[in-house]
């Protein structure tokens, strides 16, 4: 029985752990690198220097919250750069002169649907940042946050990007894993699967989320086996589905004590584990699996990390019109293929490259993984998902927009692109809602986030 109070978590005696996993910690830069960041790097790691060509600025950090040009009315994030007008458009006919800041899995979209695909570039600004409080603890965790276990174990971090420095591959996936968000949100979510003749398949969840890695106010209270993250999910469409619930549970230790979950089914009244909702699970609501969401989540353990490269990249960057009210979901995803292109803005942005190669031995549907990861927001913006034969099989682009009540930035949609059933899905849509995500607005209810909990919203 799980406890209404604290969720137990499994663990393994010392004497289970095989001698492979005895590999010395790594990560943690020394006190003289990490005064980088504040000067040439910004607090949370990003070069603070524009690029050579200015068509990347210098980071401002000018604007914390809403600026005054905004007027934010707590229910979703207006456009901060309201009339701004693009300066060009990719297509499949000029990407050739672009090819140097496109992604594989772009390249692939611009091949696979010649007559409709298309990016269309803004300018890029860099003038939102992050509280002080979050700062602190980034140039904290620099110093001490650690790996081990071969990179499934964190230690020594909290409150934001555990390795703002990072050095390898592996340490800008715990960034990913641990990047500025909400320690408290409620998403109102809808999702269009789309297939290759046009039928759409409408979903509907909820989601509730309680992560007290990021409250960042309480790093001396916070020991590395605590909880990192608890989430609700209920489901309200379609009609077979309502009312169905899961439950997830995540810590940083991956090695000791690994994601787990449960799922509530209305017709039975019972909440049940699932031992197997991880890795490549995969999700009725499109053509991904469980650790593809939001590029990717959970576990690094089935994959060796390289880190590639260091690039400019054209990326989903202040996407605020897929929350504004005029933006139907019907006409978003109007094109067969992939969403209307009219409604998604990029930017050419600096992004870390990692790529994950299976481990021998381990199980995925995924041979590789590509991931992009945005250097200001430290989320994955692109993915691009190789089959076990090295083909490229499915593409993500995820877009960021800065939340102004949060003062970090999150992804307000994700699309997922299959290219070989040419099929894809649109996720965390939310324009025709009553309101986008609140983040940070309330305090988690008693016994909220319990398996004690869950029960009590589905009637048990």
């Amino acid at each position: 029985m799980i406890s209404s109070r604290r969720i137990r978590l499994r663990t393994l005696a010392a004497a289970a752990i095989p001698a492979l996993f005895a590999a010395a910690a790594q990560g943690a830069v020394s006190a003289d690198e990490a005064k980088a960041l504040g000067t040439t790097l910004t607090p949370t790691g990003a070069e603070m220097a524009g690029n050579a060509d200015g068509s990347i600025p210098a980071w401002s950090g000018k604007w914390l919250g809403a600026p005054d040009h905004v007027k934010y009315d707590g229910k979703r994030n207006a456009d901060p750069y309201p009339g701004e007008k693009p300066l060009f458009t990719i297509t499949a006919a000029n990407m050739a002169q672009y090819s140097a800041k496109l992604s594989e899995g772009q390249k692939a979209l611009f091949k696979k649907y010649p007559d409709t695909f298309r990016i269309i570039v803004y300018p890029t600004h860099r003038d939102f940042r992050h509280t002080d409080l979050v700062n602190q603890n980034v140039k904290l965790n620099a110093t001490s946050a650690q790996l081990s276990n071969e990179g499934l174990t964190l230690k020594g971090a909290y409150g934001g990007p555990a390795f703002p420095i990072p050095k390898s591959g592996i340490e800008v996936v715990y960034n990913v894993i641990t990047l500025v968000g909400p320690w408290i949100y409620d998403a109102p979510n809808v999702g269009a699967y789309v297939q290759p003749g046009g039928g759409i398949s409408w979903s509907r969840t909820t989601l509730s989320v309680f992560n007290p890695y990021l409250k960042g106010d309480n790093r001396a209270g916070w020991k590395d086996s605590d909880i990192q993250s608890m989430s609700i999910t209920i489901q309200k469409a379609p009609p077979r589905t309502n009312g169905k619930m899961s439950f997830t549970v995540n810590t940083l230790d991956y090695f000791g004590a690994p994601r787990q979950a449960w799922q509530y089914d209305p017709g039975t009244r019972r909440l049940r584990k699932s031992p197997d909702v991880g890795f490549d699970f995969p999700m009725d609501s499109g053509p991904r699996t469980v650790d593809e969401q939001n590029g990717f989540n959970g576990s690094p353990e089935r994959y060796d990390w390289k880190l590639v490269d260091r690039r400019e990249v054209y990326v989903p960057f202040h996407t605020n019109r897929l929350e504004d009210p005029s933006t139907k979901y019907a006409e978003l995803v109007s094109t067969s293929g992939h969403p209307k292109p009219d409604f998604i803005r990029y930017e050419l942005r600096r992004v870390w490259v990692v790529e994950g190669t299976l481990k021998k031995g381990s199980r995925h549907i995924y041979g590789k993984r590509r991931l992009y990861v945005e250097e200001d927001s430290w989320q994955v913006l692109l993915a691009d998902n190789y089959d076990t034969r090295g083909d490229l099989w499915r593409v993500v682009e995820n877009c960021a927009a800065y939340a102004y009540d949060g003062k970090f930035y999150y992804l307000n949609a994700s699309f997922y692109h299959d290219l070989v059933s040419r099929a894809y899905s649109a996720e965390n849509i939310t324009s025709e809602e009553p309101t986008s995500n609140q983040f940070n607005h309330r305090q988690p209810l008693p016994g909220e986030f319990t398996t004690d909990g869950v029960r009590r919203r589905g009637g048990t």
